[in-house]
């Protein structure tokens, strides 16, 4: 299978970009094996095809061009922001196309690494970053953010309340693979009460980039919240930038956490989120730029959510409001300046609840906020 693009100033020049394909089960999670061998087999109609938009090319016109090779069918891929093509087809007779891996995993270290970051992973708990390095215009490396932290709060009615943070939270890389466009991995959780373990519904499959990582996520409510936690309930994400991101430019498109706001309940947070919401979509992001290179979090939620009071507020600093939030005790609510994202969840229904989160990492940010961008398909032989 090859991915062809035709160059914008060469009618009739053809090149063929990566290509990955990552085998999807009957649930949409991705299949990990213990070998490449995978590989010899055929694509499934499930299988997951991923690629570079920003490889795409000119349009096919006519019979000026013709692709170098192709099979019984070619499928024209239509990048619509930038009106940018690829062409996908089946070449038989030719030999294999092998790229070198974008991205790099060192399973000791648990750090990725590509030419624009460095990712590493909080050696006792893969949910979480220990530290996040960009490469620099002058080749050297320079920390954004270190320290990731997560704080959970569950204000039960007619029970105490619970404050669970990393030092409570497990969570690990179970499976990984690395493939010439991402890294992708599956980290479990474990929420550790008192001498239990119990395993939290936050399973999910994660995917790094040269410029990008993907984490969708998903939260699992066992019961109606709203009958059994009051307001001020919530997941608290966070972490400390760097002396030099700190006083670089922040853009923050999310509401900021008012915590007297939060005690008005689910309804009145609504007001608020919606604002950010086009069609059933609702779109949030925080990024930083230190000299040019950028860090931004892009977190998509669906819009049935928001209206329940599910979405993100932005924390400038934790330490500030930790008291009014109930947070005292949390680890890491008393030290440095730390900056975050709270998700207030007392106003979730019983079930499964996914959303997207994405790391743009070193590179450029584009300034639309659909997420990712549509790529229509054409079958044109």
């Amino acid at each position: 299978m090859r991915l062809f693009v035709q160059s914008t100033t060469k009618p009739g020049h053809w090149q063929t970009i990566p290509l990955q394909v990552d085998p999807i089960d009957e649930n949409g999670r991705l299949v990990f094996f213990g070998s490449g061998d995978y590989m010899q087999d055929s694509v499934a109609a499930s299988d997951l095809l991923v690629f570079r938009i920003e490889d795409f090319g000119s349009k096919l016109v006519g019979k000026s061009g013709q692709l170098p090779c192709s099979g019984g069918q070619i499928y024209e891929l239509n990048e619509a922001t930038t009106n940018r093509y690829a062409y996908l087809t089946t070449c038989e007779q030719a030999g294999a196309v092998h790229y070198p891996n974008a991205i790099s995993f060192d399973s000791a270290t648990k750090q990725l690494q590509s030419p624009l970051y460095k990712y590493q992973f909080n050696s006792k708990n893969h949910m979480l970053f220990q530290a996040i390095k960009f490469r620099l215009p002058n080749g050297k490396w320079e920390e954004v953010a270190t320290d990731s932290k997560m704080l959970i709060r569950a204000d039960a009615k007619n029970f105490f309340t619970m404050l669970f943070d990393s030092r409570h939270i497990e969570s690990k890389l179970e499976e990984n693979r690395s493939g010439p466009l991402g890294s992708l991995a599956r980290v479990t959780f474990f929420l550790r009460v008192l001498f239990f373990k119990i395993r939290m519904s936050l399973a999910t499959d994660v995917g790094f980039f040269s410029d990008s990582g993907h984490i969708p996520m998903m939260i699992n409510i066992p019961v109606n919240a709203a009958a059994y936690l009051r307001h001020g309930s919530g997941i608290f994400y966070s972490w400390v930038l760097s002396s030099a991101a700190r006083s670089a430019g922040r853009s923050v498109d999310m509401p900021v956490l008012d915590p007297e706001v939060v005690k008005k309940g689910p309804r009145a947070l609504a007001d608020i989120g919606v604002r950010y919401c086009q069609g059933k979509d609702c779109h949030f992001r925080y990024m930083v730029d230190l000299n040019g290179q950028r860090l931004a979090m892009d977190i998509s939620i669906g819009r049935d959510l928001v209206e329940r009071g599910f979405f993100p507020f932005y924390v400038n600093d934790a330490s500030a409001v930790s008291d009014s939030m109930g947070w005292d005790g949390g680890e890491g609510m008393d030290g440095s300046a730390r900056s975050g994202m709270y998700f207030e969840v007392s106003g979730l229904p019983k079930g499964e609840h996914p959303w997207d989160f994405w790391l743009r990492l070193g590179s450029r940010v584009e300034s639309r906020r659909s997420c990712p961008a549509p790529v229509r398909v054409n079958l044109i032989r």
